[in-house]
């Protein structure tokens, strides 16, 4: 091309002085990418004068330099749609890139003489050369042997459009020589959903066995100032004998309301049972049943679908109370609460959430009352039910240990000792309800 363009100029051309002969990184230099065409037909004219050796060096430069602002001045422009990338998501384009398909898409010369199916020899694209000095082979790793650089597939684009790394990452994801990590992304969240959706499905079936008969009341409970009483109300006892892997621990029963049939009567049903250790030496603390999928049900939940007074409850305050515990229930139940459930720790599942949406919507309420632990296990677990109820459309506020218990002077606060429902008395739980707090 430059030869043609030679060849055309005009001898009579002013010779260049030798103080006006620059040197061809020098034309590099002062070379900007908005004037560049424009001083390459000056520099030519001025070439056509020089003796025939320096006039090779210079053509061979100035090629060099064309091919390399033409990139420039053909640069992608930065898509204001792009994605939002990570240092991370880096990594994962890296990982995945399609490195024949970016040779190819950067219009690389490929050396089909050298090159071997995974280990490809090409020109290199910074310069003008005869003898291909590109090396490129599995995950985009190239190097140049022409300039002594190298790098990965991010690298690579970067230098040959000079951008940054985000903007190269783009660019790949744009023209698909890599797998988008927003892509990866969304298919995993599509799984979680599907696995929360069948986890919200997923329901307990009912069970004949019924450890209370052969229950009693133990001390125990006594001591966590839980009476007969409430025990014979919520399914408590201490189980002392038998073969069952609960033998020697309070147990308390999980139920539900179930229809009894299709069309049939709702009626009371048996979902299993849990143990809680009385002792430091019995380990786990709390023992359910092989199979059991707590995380599917709530503590307390027959009541709130069919006592009476659970119902008169949730009119007058408007609200659900959901706690961490089972003695939290409990000992709320003592103190003359019953529109309360407990989740069996500090993380409400996405089937409770839906369970204490669908209690809500049968009472016409919509408000559910979050009373978790005061350890950080519990204050994280309760902004996350926060989030996870208020997605559903519900209302969600929750226990604020630290809180003024009055505006009067004194400010008096619940005293750090107290760090959930079940170590409280029924008069401390009672003051809570009658200031709707609790």
């Amino acid at each position: 091309m430059f030869g043609a363009i030679l060849i055309g100029l005009n001898v009579s051309t002013p010779r260049l002085r030798t103080s006006e002969r620059l040197h061809p990184k020098t034309i590099l230099e002062q070379a900007n990418p908005n004037r560049f065409i424009a001083q390459i037909d000056v520099r030519l004219a001025l070439v056509a004068s020089l003796p025939s050796l320096e006039r090779r060096n210079y053509v061979s430069v100035l090629t060099g330099a064309l091919l390399s602002n033409s990139r420039l001045m053909n640069k992608p422009q930065p898509n204001p749609s792009n994605l939002y990338l990570a240092p991370a998501h880096l990594n994962h384009i890296r990982a995945s890139i399609n490195w024949q398909s970016l040779f190819e898409g950067l219009g690389l010369r490929k050396c089909e003489k050298r090159s071997n199916p995974d280990d490809w020899w090409a020109f290199s694209p910074f310069s003008d050369e005869k003898t291909p000095s590109f090396h490129i082979s599995r995950g985009g790793l190239w190097y140049d042997f022409s300039r002594g650089t190298g790098g990965g597939p991010i690298e690579l684009v970067q230098q040959i459009y000079d951008m940054n790394c985000y903007e190269a990452a783009n660019l790949i994801l744009e023209n698909g020589w890599a797998n988008s990590p927003v892509l990866i992304q969304t298919q995993e969240r599509k799984t979680r959903d599907r696995v929360d959706q069948a986890s919200t499905q997923y329901q307990n079936q009912p069970i004949r066995q019924d450890l209370l008969p052969m229950c009693t009341y133990h001390e125990y409970l006594a001591q966590r100032g839980i009476s007969e009483e409430t025990c014979e109300a919520l399914g408590i006892g201490y189980l002392s004998c038998g073969r069952s892997p609960l033998r020697g621990r309070v147990v308390f029963q999980i139920r539900d309301c179930r229809l009894s049939h299709k069309d049939g009567p709702v009626e009371q049903v048996i979902l299993s049972h849990m143990g809680r250790s009385i002792s430091a030496e019995q380990t786990p603390k709390y023992l359910f049943y092989e199979g059991f999928k707590k995380s599917a049900e709530l503590y307390g939940q027959e009541l709130v679908s069919s006592d009476t007074q659970c119902g008169k409850q949730m009119l007058e305050t408007g609200y659900i109370v959901v706690t961490e515990g089972v003695f939290d229930v409990a000992r709320a139940y003592e103190a003359g609460i019953r529109n309360i459930v407990g989740c069996f720790g500090s993380r409400l599942s996405r089937a409770q959430a839906d369970k204490l949406r669908n209690l809500c919507l049968r009472n016409s309420i919509d408000h559910v009352r979050i009373c978790f632990d005061r350890d950080p296990a519990g204050r994280k677990g309760a902004k996350k039910a926060e989030q996870s109820l208020s997605s559903l459309g519900i209302k969600v506020s929750s226990f604020d240990w630290n809180a003024p218990l009055s505006d009067g002077p004194s400010r008096a606060k619940i005293p750090n000792s107290f760090t959930d429902i079940g170590g409280m008395n029924t008069q401390q739980i009672d003051w809570l309800r009658k200031r709707r707090k609790l």
